[in-house]
């Protein structure tokens, strides 16, 4: 469930799933739809396999480790490291740090973005 919350900095807070997100570059923001969401990952957190159609997804690890499984293949990345989800592949990450993981997510275009605020 995706609910508004607050803001900090001038920046919208959202719920999205278990994940406190807030649009730090809204795709509206640039001609080019550049969408940057930085993200507040619990424990443990993992969505279903999934994959986006219309634009890659890239996360950096800002703290907290993670486990992505992109296109079959498993990798486990650290705070300083980046991983692309290149659009048409099936791709999840799960959230092995006890202490939860931060992030920022970037993606081209809206789609992202406006499945967040939903």
């Amino acid at each position: 469930m995706t609910m508004i919350n607050r803001t900090i900095a001038g920046k919208e807070l959202l719920w999205f799933n278990n994940t406190l997100v807030a649009i730090q570059v809204s795709s509206a923001d640039g001609e080019d739809g550049i969408c940057v969401i930085e993200h507040r990952l619990p424990y443990g957190d993992s969505p279903p396999l999934h994959m986006h159609r219309n634009e890659d997804e890239v996360f950096h690890i800002l703290e907290g480790q993670m486990r992505f499984q992109i296109n079959g293949h498993e990798r486990v990345v650290a705070a300083g490291e980046t991983v692309i989800a290149p659009k048409g592949l099936p791709h999840t990450y799960r959230v092995e740090s006890p202490q939860g993981a931060h992030t920022l997510t970037v993606t081209s275009g809206s789609d992202f973005e406006t499945m967040v605020r939903l």
